[in-house]
């Protein structure tokens, strides 16, 4: 039976996953009528590779969350495409992010959660950096892109770390801060990744932009490495401390995701 501030904790909790589906899905049904396209074959062809970089994922040390190159597409989106094509792309990549091999069948809740998450993200984001830009009178794309993924990034790791604590009962702020250590790196890269293609697909054509999908790759593998060794040192160090040589029930996890 669940204590008094276990229930308080649990009704917090889904009325803030209430709050967060409600505006995502307002947000992304506003965005996408009327309909505006920059063009449908570049668009099928970017919806396309963003879906396929969605099932690239990897899980960070004492987190629930994943990471995937997804949100570059958004970022990508933010320069080059419309708001309603932008939204699109990050709904779907949300979608295959949440379901493609998926530990434990994730609830229904969870998977509008974070498809409304993203579609905040890129919407606010988006929103923005544009206007900033406006209103400064600039109109480098490296500007928009780099403002748009601090952006996201400070909303996202927000948005994810309150359902954290409002649901495991963790301090806010030590979730946040391990949330954005953990996805800052990442994102720095991302957003360099999405300036080399929006700057490719402007001088030469979308094709051209896609050139950068080997290094992308090869920048995903680095990191979910480098995540998996420093799972593995902490879990010695934990164990150094506590006197045993028992590895941790994650460091078999992560040996084992990093070598499938």
């Amino acid at each position: 039976m669940l204590t008094t501030r276990e229930q308080k904790s649990s009704r917090k909790a889904t009325l803030y996953i209430s709050w967060v589906a409600a505006t995502g899905l307002t947000v992304f049904a506003t965005g996408v009528t009327p309909w505006q396209s920059t063009g449908m074959g570049r668009f099928v062809a970017f919806l396309f590779v963003a879906q396929l970089v969605s099932t690239q994922k990897i899980s960070l040390p004492g987190m629930r969350g994943t990471l995937s190159p997804s949100f570059l597409f958004m970022l990508i989106g933010i320069a080059d495409f419309s708001l309603a094509e932008t939204l699109v792309l990050g709904c779907t990549a949300a979608f295959v992010q949440t379901l493609w091999r998926a530990k434990q069948p994730p609830h229904f809740e969870q998977v509008i959660f974070n498809i409304s998450t993203l579609v905040m993200c890129a919407a606010f984001s988006g929103w923005l950096s544009h206007k900033i830009l406006f209103l400064t009178h600039t109109s480098s794309p490296f500007v928009l892109v780099a403002m748009a993924a601090f952006l996201f990034l400070l909303l996202n790791t927000a948005l994810v770390s309150v359902v954290v604590s409002l649901t495991e009962e963790k301090p806010l702020r030590k979730e946040w801060a391990q949330c954005f250590y953990w996805s800052f790196p990442y994102f720095f890269a991302g957003t360099l990744a999405a300036m080399a293609v929006s700057a490719l697909s402007r001088s030469g054509g979308w094709p051209s932009g896609l050139l950068v999908l080997p290094l992308i790759y090869l920048c995903h593998f680095w990191y979910k490495v480098h995540v998996a060794n420093t799972a593995r040192t902490e879990a010695f160090l934990d164990r150094v401390g506590d006197n045993t040589g028992v590895p941790s029930a994650s460091e078999e996890e992560y040996a084992a995701e990093v070598h499938s």
